[in-house]
């Protein structure tokens, strides 16, 4: 049965309707829960700053280094990082993710074995969420055998600490895992807890297994990947504890935006004293990160990073742990975890397109109004409908809606107005929110007689 709104005209309507900030929780979420609340307690900063440490003291990470040490190179920090996730839960199905990669010149030199670090908690659901960093590292060298850059890709045997590029987020992974692990809370979805290896030669090890979940049709829902999270300390001078950058790709109501918002919303709530700045591109300017290879297979992705970078340091060996701020990771960990936990308790995202991929939205029998349908979210005992201008970045309305699969919004146009919807448990947990997509139109090629 669709669910009518009765007001008259859409003036009317956008003023009945709840006007929500990103510093709060708008009406029909919940209050903040005290199962999310007892996760981000549980992120230590202690533990986080023994953790960098811990992965700089392998002197390098490289992914040519040493496999056969104990103490030193990827072998050993592999090794290490597999343990802790073993240790974290025995529900964790923990195991490296191995791939055989040819010798291709460039950073690839030679053939080498590469070995991400996975550990997943099954779900009820077989949707994944993904929280990821890299645990490779790579310096400049500094002994004048280089090139003019500083590098050679033939040789691993120079120190790269990479405490904050990236000792820091895949610290953050580490100490995301132990906290949901210690919980033992049951979720919805199937939470994947990634050390990627093979960053800095090129993404090699997140676009390998980017590209076996896409062949393998994966259900991934959201990345949140974490690159250089730990340093407050900018190489400007300038000095920001309060702030975290979300960066994701457009266009502007693709799912990578709706998860980069998301997170930001979660924070809101759960971590005030954190602000989530939103950036509107992929990646810093001219780079890229883990997050990368997922979005080009159409997953949603974004990347997390620190509000100030001191580029001095990244990819030297002045990457050392005294440039990480154990207070400022805690709160970025919790960032992270607070959007984490809130979706993988969440139903899943309603879908709004039919069989064809065509939009689910018309002008209702009028020709005038706005009917929203969508297919029920198991798990779902509610929906919220947001809209907003159609040159607004901002979802700037919302209605809450029961458990119902359509709805009609009189006098309302859909030239005008840009439509979401998100799902709702009774609890009043929320979903990533599906935006109404206006399809590419397609180009038609005009014959000609010669």
């Amino acid at each position: 049965m669709t669910r009518r709104v009765w007001q008259h005209g859409i003036a009317a309507l956008l003023c009945a309707a709840v006007l929500f900030t990103t510093a709060a929780p708008a009406a029909g979420a919940p209050d903040r829960d005290s199962r999310v609340e007892a996760l981000l307690a549980a992120v230590s900063a202690e533990r986080l700053a023994a953790t960098v440490k811990t992965l700089a003291a392998f002197g390098t990470r490289h992914l040519y280094s040493d496999t056969t040490s104990p103490t030193r190179g990827i072998g050993a920090a592999r090794e290490w990082i597999r343990q802790q996730f073993i240790e974290a839960s025995p529900r964790f199905q923990v195991a490296f993710d191995t791939y055989q990669v040819a010798a291709q010149g460039g950073r690839l030199p030679r053939d080498v074995e590469l070995r991400n670090v996975v550990a997943i908690l099954p779900g009820k659901s077989p949707r994944r969420l993904y929280v990821t960093g890299h645990y490779d590292t790579v310096a400049r060298r500094t002994d004048g055998t280089a090139g003019p850059e500083g590098f050679d890709w033939t040789r691993a045997d120079n120190d790269a600490p990479g405490a904050n590029d990236d000792g820091s987020g895949t610290a953050l992974v580490i100490e995301l895992a132990r906290a949901v692990g210690a919980s033992n809370l049951e979720f919805d979805a199937t939470i994947v807890f990634v050390a990627f290896a093979g960053e800095e030669e090129g993404l090699v090890g997140s676009t390998l297994h980017a590209g076996r979940a896409a062949a393998e049709h994966s259900p991934i829902d959201a990345v949140l990947n974490n690159d250089i999270v730990g340093g407050s300390h900018g190489g400007d001078g300038m000095v920001d504890t309060a702030r975290v950058r979300v960066f994701s790709e457009g266009p502007e109501d693709s799912m990578s935006r709706a998860l980069a918002r998301y997170v930001r919303r979660a924070a809101g709530r759960y971590v005030p004293e954190q602000e989530v700045v939103l950036a509107a591109r992929a990646d810093r300017f001219g780079r890229g990160g883990d997050h990368s290879p997922f979005n080009q297979e159409g997953f949603a992705a974004v990347r997390v990073t620190e509000a100030r970078e001191n580029y001095s340091r990244q990819h030297s060996v002045l990457d050392t742990p005294d440039g990480v701020d154990p207070g400022y990771l805690q709160r970025n960990a919790r960032v992270n975890l607070a959007a984490l936990a809130s979706l993988a308790l969440a139903p899943a995202a309603p879908v709004v397109t039919d069989a064809g991929g065509r939009p689910r939205i018309a002008r209702g029998e009028s020709g005038y109004d706005a009917k929203l349908s969508w297919t029920p979210s198991a798990g779902a005992s509610a929906y919220r409908v947001v809209w907003r201008r159609a040159w607004s970045v901002e979802w700037e309305h919302e209605l809450t809606v029961g458990d119902v699969s359509d709805v009609l919004l009189p006098n309302v146009s859909i030239d005008d107005v840009v439509f979401g919807v998100a799902a709702l448990d009774a609890s009043g947990h929320e979903s990533l929110i599906t935006a109404y997509v206006v399809p590419t139109r397609a180009k038609f090629v005009v014959k000609q007689r010669m």
